[in-house]
């Protein structure tokens, strides 16, 4: 079993929001901290080519402002 755990990531969450105030602050969010859901896709991607012999048990991914 492998766990992934990602940060933020930028989705179209805040697309949904109707407050306008918390609307302008999670677009401001995902537009300067996220991370592209692609990377999480390529940390998917490297995770899941290892080789059998390897075993990768858990992964946290962050946006690096996220880290601090």
């Amino acid at each position: 079993m492998m766990v992934i755990e990602p940060g933020a990531v930028a989705t179209e969450l805040s697309d949904h929001i109707t407050h306008d105030e918390s609307k302008k602050a999670a677009q401001d969010y995902r537009d300067n901290v996220a991370m592209p859901a692609q990377d999480i896709a390529e940390v998917i991607a490297f995770a899941l080519s290892r080789p059998k012999r390897i075993t990768l048990n858990e992964i946290l991914v962050r946006p690096t402002v996220q880290a601090m």
